[in-house]
């Protein structure tokens, strides 16, 4: 955790005009000639802040992918929300007209994406119990962060001036929810690392559950492989995914939210696809000569045979995402591959089936099969020809190989069913 004084250095004027007078360059040093360079114009502490500034805002551009001017913490930035996502959320909270309350601020990030979202003018009472009210942190205001740790709540009072900061424990916050919707966060890492259990986060499930029963309306995130048995029956729950990664799934509680709704969302392009679309019917049949291979947001909202129905496809096996059609079809939450051989699996057949075809693997994909991407292409060592995609799995029990060619939209071919949302 950073210390009070670092925390307050940055926030002063001179902290603030000696950050913004820095060569973003610098970051390309290493950390230990970084803060040797500063020391040429700041004091020891003050080099050793603005090194670590520095170097954390390089890493939030690895992270997030946008160029980040926050005060930034390293415990702060891993639990930072990537900026659409956030802005995303924020929308929706935005929409529901009430006060919002982000009780694990932490540095703002989340707060931030509320501000920015909301129109100006008050919205219902003040949340705040006007006995937990501290000096000189207002109370009036629709967005409203709380946060335990003190240098924290520092950084993110100057990260999100729009916002009111609050110290206080998300466990029992000074705040009343009834009229008011929240944001719950709660830590999933640990001095050992990352936890899975959500009974061991902090604040813990139960008691985040809790919290969002009293409020009016509330989102609490989880990691993305959150079992759907944690999974209130009151909720709905959203899988978000941006470009190829995962990066949440999110329980909604209270107005707005539909209970017992999934919901997969893909962003940048703001494609979702829920439960209430139809589906596939049951069973399986034999793979066609076009493969379908849907996003990971689709599979975690266990949404397949709602995609399916989309693309006039079905499964291949019941335990394995991969879809099948004899026609190609096209989905943004979906890559579309004409099947050019199928081998049933073993590194001499693949080699063999690949020199004769004269193709050259570019992309693997695997769902259920043992062997890691990399691993496999050492195995089959260096070839040759057209770039084509692997497709491994084990279908019907057997490991089995799919050589594939992916197929790109044609410009002007509609999508076929919904299009390339449904749902909500």
């Amino acid at each position: 955790m950073m210390d009070l004084a670092r925390a307050r250095f940055l926030v002063s004027a001179r902290g603030r005009e000696a950050l913004a007078g820095l060569d973003p360059m610098l970051a390309a040093l290493p950390l230990h000639t970084l803060a040797h360079e500063l020391r040429r114009n700041h004091s020891a502490d003050d080099a050793a802040a603005l090194a670590e500034q520095v170097t954390l805002r390089h890493h939030a551009i690895e992270k997030l992918g946008a160029d980040v001017s926050l005060l930034l913490t390293r415990e702060g930035l891993e639990m930072m929300t990537p900026p659409a996502v956030a802005a995303r959320r924020a929308a929706r909270l935005a929409a529901l007209d009430l006060p919002i309350l982000d009780l694990t601020c932490g540095l703002g990030g989340d707060l931030l994406a509320v501000v920015n979202a909301l129109t100006t003018g008050p919205v219902g009472p003040s949340p705040l119990r006007p006995r937990s009210r501290e000096k000189g942190s207002g109370g009036e205001g629709r967005a409203i962060g709380l946060e335990k740790d003190p240098a924290t709540a520092i950084l993110a009072a100057a990260n999100v001036p729009g916002a009111t900061i609050v110290r206080g424990d998300a466990a029992g916050p000074p705040f009343a929810l009834a009229h008011s919707a929240i944001i719950l966060d709660p830590s999933r890492r640990s001095a050992a690392g990352r936890r899975f259990d959500p009974a061991a986060f902090s604040p813990n499930w139960n008691t985040c559950l809790a919290l969002l029963d009293e409020s009016a309306a509330g989102v609490l995130k989880a990691s993305p492989g959150l079992d759907h048995t944690n999974i209130p029956a009151n909720a709905e729950a959203e899988f978000v995914q941006l470009d190829r990664s995962m990066r949440e799934c999110t329980i909604w509680t209270g107005v707005g939210a539909e209970p017992g709704l999934r919901r997969a969302v893909l962003l940048p392009a703001g494609v979702e696809l829920t439960s209430e679309a139809p589906e596939a019917a049951t069973g399986t049949i034999v793979p066609g000569a076009f493969v379908f291979d849907p996003e990971s947001c689709v599979t975690r909202a266990g949404l397949v045979r709602h995609l399916a129905q989309i693309l006039d496809a079905r499964m291949m096996d019941p335990q394995i995402a991969y879809l099948t059609a004899s026609a190609p079809a096209y989905h943004a939450m979906s890559a579309c591959f004409e099947v050019l051989e199928v081998v049933p699996f073993s590194i001499a057949r693949l080699r063999t089936a690949l020199r004769a075809g004269h193709w050259r693997p570019v992309d693997i994909r695997r769902r259920a099969f043992p062997i890691e991407p990399p691993e496999l292409l050492r195995l089959l060592g260096r070839m040759e020809g057209d770039p084509i995609t692997l497709l491994c799995t084990t279908f019907a029990t057997r490991r089995t190989i799919f050589i594939a060619r992916q197929v790109a939209r044609p410009t002007a071919s509609p999508v076929p069913g919904r299009g390339n949302s449904a749902g909500r």
